[in-house]
C-alpha cells in the first residue's frame, strides 16, 4: 500500500512539473541568459517591451509563461537602468549574457 501511495504522489508531482522546473541549474541559467539576450536585441532595436511578440506553442504552463516574460522584463528593466546611469557603459550581447549566466549560477540577481 505504501508503494502505491508513493507512486501516486510521484505521478501527481510530475504531472504538475513543467520544463522550467525540470531543468538542471546550468541548463536553466543558459536558458535565462538566452532569453535576456533576446530581450536585449529588442531593446537595442528600440522595440517597446509591450510590442515584443512572443510566440507560444500552446502547451506552456503558467510558470513557463511567467518565467519567459519575467526574463524579458528583467532584461528591459536592467538595460533601461544601465542606459540611464552615469556610467553609460555599453554591453555586448556576449558580455550581457555572461553577466546574466554568472549571476544565475551564483544565485544572485543583477
Amino acid at each position: 500500500m505504501r508503494f502505491l501511495w508513493l507512486a501516486l504522489v510521484i505521478c501527481a508531482a510530475s504531472a504538475r512539473a513543467d520544463r522550467i522546473s525540470q531543468m538542471e541549474k546550468v541548463e536553466l541559467c543558459v536558458y535565462t541568459a538566452k532569453l535576456e539576450v533576446a530581450g536585449m536585441y529588442y531593446f537595442i532595436k528600440g522595440t517597446p517591451r509591450e510590442a515584443v511578440k512572443l510566440h507560444w506553442h500552446g502547451d506552456e504552463t503558467e510558470n513557463e509563461i511567467q518565467f519567459v516574460n519575467g526574463a524579458i522584463d528583467h532584461a528591459y528593466e536592467w538595460l533601461t537602468r544601465a542606459q540611464e546611469s552615469k556610467a553609460r557603459e555599453r554591453y555586448s550581447a556576449q558580455a550581457f549574457g555572461d553577466m546574466i549566466y554568472d549571476a544565475c549560477i551564483n544565485g544572485q540577481t543583477l
